[in-house]
């Protein structure tokens, strides 16, 4: 492997363990809401991950059940990797306790349009 732009391949491998040890849910929320969302962003601005992206989408196809996909896609709330480790009440919690800082609007609206966008790779 060489370069950051490949790290989707490993991701990809690391997904059935994850899905043994801790569920589905946090597997997809891993590799979706954490690592594509990612790689999505990187690939706006980085020619080497856009050329990678329909490789990690094709993938992410084989993994996951298109149901799947579209299940979990239609309820997440919010991506990154707090997303699927905590729920809204500890993020909630967490920022009460001012662990984490609060949202920022502009940060939500480009999480939603890159969701929007993940959608459209993966479900079309």
């Amino acid at each position: 492997m060489t370069g950051y732009h490949k790290s989707w391949i490993g991701q990809c491998d690391a997904v059935e363990r994850i899905r043994e040890r801790f569920g589905s849910e946090k597997a997809i929320g891993y590799l979706i809401g954490e690592k594509l969302v990612d790689f999505v962003r990187l690939a706006d601005t980085r020619p080497e991950f856009a050329s990678e992206l329909p490789a990690f989408v094709a993938e992410v196809r084989r993994i996951f059940a298109p149901e799947e996909i579209d299940a979990y896609l239609s309820r997440i709330r919010r991506v990154g990797p707090l997303a699927h480790i905590m729920t809204e009440e500890q993020i909630a919690e967490m920022r009460e306790k001012g662990v984490l800082d609060e949202e920022d609007p502009v940060e939500v609206a480009q999480d939603i349009l890159i969701v929007e966008r993940i959608k459209e790779l993966l479900l079309s």
